[in-house]
């Protein structure tokens, strides 16, 4: 094997394969990423056995061939280029030489399969918005429960309309789009895992709605064809939760804040919470303000943001990382806090209770974007 390769082509190439790479992977192999000419050029795959990425490069190919090189110490490698032409040859027992680098790599043979998938039956989606869509939720996707189904996006399509939603078990994020008629296919209902929700999102990132995304399902794998770069998948087991008994139906209290003004408040207030007690900050609503504070051993913090409210007193506790994760992403410049109240405390104020806290964009925008938080007791 032997060809010649752009040093920005290369690096760009490793850049979008790479995250699938497990920095602790069960098989050494794994921990490589494999190297395989094409007539379109350079072929680079990746693969941890559940997600899989191959996408192709312009190369000058000189002799056809394949090699698995480790994926950290090659990306290494190609960034500490200069900018030119960089040369593969593969030399007797897989090694490989790179412009002024040598290398050990492993046979192809080594190297996990990759699922062939008939990609003719997917649905076009548009670039933008789906890569929006994954990261309006993704960051609710839990990362400890043992629930294997947790570990994903519930994805649903049908009827002209494209919905994930993501939860961690205290937190719920849910985002619905209208695709129109033109959108056609069966009806998916799919559990995505979250690393390629992840992957598909950083494919995407840079895309417009022009752009388009292929999406479908085959057998027990989903896949995502973003230009030249072909994501697959296995699908998550198991039964998601349902959602719709979390999401509140209705809100007797409504306040409009500021996503900017509120997330530098929860920042500074969140200084002070307790890590033990999950960083509880206490939000005070009353005429005219929005209190928030936290206090621990160590001192206590306040913030007030002026609001447009004048009904009863009322405070709850939230996570402080949750709101700020949710702020982070929102991307309005207001946020309505939609709360249901069920109990009064002894100073009079009314306390949601556990009855959980909705958040939405303002202005809402093309999509339904909703964030159900649990609230913390105080």
């Amino acid at each position: 094997m032997e060809f010649v390769i752009r040093k920005a082509d290369l690096v760009r190439e490793l850049q979008t394969v790479t995250g699938v790479v497990e920095k602790r992977a069960t098989l050494p192999i794994l921990a490589n990423l494999l190297l395989e000419t094409t007539p379109d050029g350079l072929q680079v795959g990746a693969s941890d056995l559940e997600v899989t990425i191959r996408g192709t490069a312009e190369a000058n190919v000189v002799r056809p061939g394949s090699v698995t090189l480790p994926a950290g110490k090659l990306h290494e490698i190609a960034r500490s280029l200069p900018d030119s032409d960089v040369q593969f040859k593969l030399l007797d027992r897989n090694q490989v030489a790179i412009t002024r680098y040598r290398i050990a790599g492993q046979p192809r043979d080594d190297f996990p399969g990759f699922p062939e998938v008939d990609t003719k039956g997917g649905v076009k989606l548009p670039a933008a918005l789906l890569s929006r869509m994954i990261e309006r939720v993704a960051f609710a996707i839990t990362t400890e429960d043992p629930r294997y189904s947790l570990n994903g996006a519930l994805l649903l399509m049908g009827r002209g309309r494209l919905t994930l939603v993501a939860t961690d078990g205290h937190r719920l994020a849910f985002v619905s789009h209208e695709l129109g008629a033109a959108v056609a296919g069966d009806e998916l209902r799919l559990i995505v895992p979250r690393k390629a929700l992840f992957e598909v999102q950083k494919m995407t990132e840079s895309l417009g709605d022009e752009d388009e995304v292929v999406f479908g399902k085959a057998d027990n794998q989903i896949y995502f064809v973003v230009g030249t770069h072909k994501l697959t998948s296995n699908l998550l087991e198991g039964n998601f939760p349902r959602y719709e008994n979390v999401m509140p139906q209705s809100s007797e209290i409504t306040v409009m804040l500021p996503t900017e003004g509120l997330a530098q408040a929860v920042r500074r207030v969140a200084l002070l919470a307790s890590e033990r007690y999950g960083r509880a900050v206490r939000l005070s609503l009353t005429s005219g303000k929005l209190q928030l504070s936290s206090r621990t051993e160590m001192g206590e913090a306040e913030e007030v943001l002026e609001v447009d409210y004048d009904g009863t007193p009322i405070e709850i506790g939230f996570n402080a990382r949750y709101l700020i994760d949710y702020l982070s992403v929102v991307g309005s410049p207001s946020v309505s806090l939609e709360l249901s109240p069920s109990a009064s405390s002894a100073e009079g104020k009314i306390q949601a209770g556990d009855k959980p806290g909705q958040l939405r964009p303002e202005p809402r925008g093309e999509s339904d974007y909703r964030y159900v938080v649990m609230p913390m007791h105080l």
